[in-house]
């Protein structure tokens, strides 16, 4: 095995060096970076691929060889007949190979050949590993044992196995199984490869039987320590390459297409390169369910459930009905609407604590009952790492108040609707793998991605004539640019515990297509309940979206930032831009509906911390935009506003101390969710900024202003000592700009 020990790792401890002054690509509507993304490609000379190279080769006539003179030249190229040529890439997933000549650097990965819809498209992710520089056929041996057990624990892939390094160990210590998708450490991702041509010889060829594969590699620059969100270079990438491939016998563990070849750049040998097939699945990754005493779990309906769902996007998921009847926690009332606090405290303890997202993709699902009007679901961006966990609500449903097209399951709970319920549930797992509502991308449709409203809406309904259309038409499936996304996408962005909700979707719609409403059309307009704040306060925001035309408009039913619809940016003094996403993903209530002349919609959030940050992290001029954004009718619409607010220079040793102890992550959660006395970091750190408040004579740290009904453990009097209350501090109102 050619790397060092497969240890489980923590994201973000160990940065893999990547080339320097690699740009990012544009910002998207969601502010999320650029990210590559595999499309379709034509192979060249109008050759196809062949899906399934394990098939018999077509029977073709061959000439036969001619009495000739010697003197006269053999009128085939190259001097010799023509010869079959069996190499293709067979559909699935591949585990693949790179090492460069010279090095002792090793690159393992995967690569996914995808058929879909009659297409070709093929993308892979490499891992770094270091490579052991030559030592003894014993050693060999004991070291490359050890490693193969513990490649078997974490999925890695064995050089033995890829026919590399050959050391002393039989067939009996290999075995016979198959190999499977390998899941690798998040800290060693390294690059994405892009495929943008194939080819290869026809079935008879004159010259060698081989295949090329041009690939665009982008190396991965990984996140500082704390944070999940590295960077891809901008297209065409770092560097591109041509991948010539040649079928090779497969070593055990290999059951399909195998090839082995070199890599070249610039004409230049650059090293080895290995794919062998492993799955017809592209990706896998495993669900647990857990589910409160009371409430209970989707079940699968008409064959149908999360796997076979999954399954016709090429995932491979394994689902666990883990623990049932979990006790309810003390001072939560099950059947009403959860708090995001208590609901996070509940995830945390009741999540498989042997979980480890560096050896597999693991989703968590807890199902909790709640009440008609609490949204199906929900979706916790960063519990610990990002897109961790999801929850569901079965004894909420199909009001009326969201839509009037719910046909037969209208005001029933989603327990009574097996599935809508079960197509609800499989959503809030989407958001988990990084896929964001088809109202934001090609708009909404019959899918598992677009909200429940708006499933209804587009099937109709009573409305139509058609009763019963819903639920009993929802197709249980994702749409192809969906399913897209959940193959292609490079892992950090898809994988639990790597990139930010949001993250990749760059491309969908861009900026510049976007049609942004004047203030006569709908007027945005945000409102800060103060225009200055102390630095490490919470600052309330609100905003208002009103129609000031004279006709209905289509908006988001939601405009708040859980929604999905809005979206703030914070720009510092220095003109570096942040955008500040929710901790909570809360949207399966959301539609798209008129909104007719002269009404609006209101929000309001703390702003203060996300999975991007701190808002506010020194004094200073701030600029806060907030964007709304949805699709209808195919057509990108948008629109935005802007105030500026001022973080006050500390004006004591109190506000410095306590500037110190609240830019905390861990009191950033707690802004977040609103509370919770289960994040006890934050609760001790609280505790000794409200001790403040009674030393020295100024009144204590101005930041606990913020903090007002916010603290129901805590002194409230404390925080209403340290300046004016909220209601008397002067608001900064009516500042919305206009559109840039």
């Amino acid at each position: 095995m050619p790397h060092d020990e497969v240890e489980p790792a923590d994201h973000g401890l160990e940065h893999v060096e990547a080339p320097v002054g690699l740009g990012t690509g544009a910002a998207s509507a969601v502010g999320s970076p650029f990210v590559p993304m595999a499309e379709e490609i034509t192979p060249s000379g109008g050759v196809e691929l062949t899906p399934d190279p394990e098939g018999p080769i077509p029977t073709l006539p061959i000439p036969e060889p001619i009495p000739r003179d010697p003197q006269i030249p053999i009128p085939w190229p190259g001097g010799h007949l023509p010869h079959p040529c069996r190499i293709s890439l067979r559909e699935g997933c591949y585990r693949i190979a790179f090492l460069p000549k010279a090095s002792h650097i090793a690159l393992y990965g995967t690569m996914r050949v995808d058929y879909a819809g009659g297409k070709t498209t093929i993308s892979g992710d490499l891992y770094r590993y270091f490579l052991l520089p030559h030592i003894s056929a014993e050693a060999a041996t004991a070291v490359s044992t050890a490693r193969r057990r513990l490649s078997e624990r974490s999925g890695a892939i064995s050089t033995s196995a890829l026919g590399i390094i050959r050391p002393t160990i039989g067939p009996a210590t290999l075995g016979h199984l198959p190999w499977d998708i390998p899941i690798y450490p998040r800290n060693r991702y390294y690059s994405y490869l892009k495929i943008t041509n194939v080819q290869r010889p026809g079935i008879f060829t004159y010259g060698p039987c081989q295949l090329t594969l041009t690939a665009q590699e982008y190396v991965y620059t990984q996140p500082p320590i704390g944070t999940f969100n590295g960077t891809f270079p901008a297209a065409p990438g770092t560097r591109t390459v041509e991948i010539v491939l040649k079928a090779a016998p497969a070593p055990p563990g290999f059951t399909s297409s195998y090839l082995e070849g070199t890599v070249y750049e610039n004409g230049v040998d650059q090293g080895k390169f290995i794919m062998g097939w492993v799955s017809t699945f592209f990706r896998r990754a495993t669900l647990e369910i857990d589910v409160l005493t009371g409430a209970i779990a989707p079940q699968p309906v008409g064959g149908e459930d999360f796997a076979t769902i999954f399954a016709k996007a090429g995932w491979q998921l394994n689902v666990i009905r883990d623990q049932t009847n979990i006790p309810v926690p003390a001072g939560v009332t099950a059947t009403n609407c959860w708090s995001s606090a208590d609901l996070h405290a509940l995830m945390t303890s009741v999540r498989n604590p042997a979980t480890n997202l560096d050896t597999e993709w693991h989703m968590h699902m807890l199902v909790v009952p709640a009440k008609l009007g609490c949204g199906r679901g929900v979706m916790y961006d960063t519990i610990g790492v990002p897109r961790e966990g999801v929850a569901s609500f079965s004894d909420d449903g199909y009001p009326t108040s969201d839509s009037s097209n719910f046909g037969t399951a209208a005001n029933k709970k989603q327990r009574d609707v097996p599935r809508a319920f079960l197509r609800s549930a499989t959503h809030e797992v989407g958001h988990g793998f990084n896929q964001i509502h088809q109202e934001q991308e090609a708009g909404a449709d019959n899918s598992i991605m677009t909200t429940t409203p708006s499933v209804a809406d587009v099937l109709g309904g009573p409305t139509t004539g058609a009763p019963g259309v819903f639920p009993d038409q929802i197709n249980l499936a994702f749409n192809d640019h969906v399913r897209h996304h959940l193959v292609h996408f490079p892992d950090p962005v898809v994988r639990p515990g790597g990139m930010t909700f949001g993250s990749g979707h760059s491309s969908t719609v861009p900026e510049a297509d976007r049609y942004y409403f004047e203030p006569d059309e709908l007027a945005l307009t945000i409102d800060p309940v103060a225009a200055h704040v102390a630095l490490a306060e919470p600052l309330e925001l609100r905003w208002t979206l009103k129609n000031t035309s004279r006709e209905e408009i289509p908006v988001p039913s939601d405009i708040a930032i859980e929604g999905q619809h809005a979206f703030i940016t914070v720009t510092d003094p220095h003109g570096s831009s942040k955008l500040m996403p929710s901790f909570i993903i809360r949207t399966d209530h959301v539609s798209i509906k008129p909104l007719e002349p002269g009404k609006g919609l209101k929000a309001e959030t703390r702003l203060f911390w996300s999975s991007h940050g701190f808002a506010f992290t020194e004094p200073g001029q701030y600029r806060i935009e907030v964007r709304i954004i949805w699709t209808s009718d195919a057509t990108p619409l948008g629109v935005k506003a802007s105030t500026d607010i001022w973080v006050d220079t500390p004006k004591s040793d109190a506000d410095d101390e306590a500037a110190a102890i609240l830019l905390h992550p861990e009191v950033g959660k707690y802004v977040a969710l609103g509370g919770g006395e289960h994040l006890l970091e934050a609760i001790e750190r609280l505790e000794k900024v409200t001790a403040l408040a009674g030393e020295g004579d100024t009144g204590g740290p101005a930041a606990l202003r913020g903090y007002e009904d916010l603290l129901p453990g805590l002194d409230r009097a404390a925080a209403r000592s340290n300046g004016k209350a909220k209601k008397d501090r002067a608001p900064s109102r009516g500042r919305a700009a206009s559109r840039k």
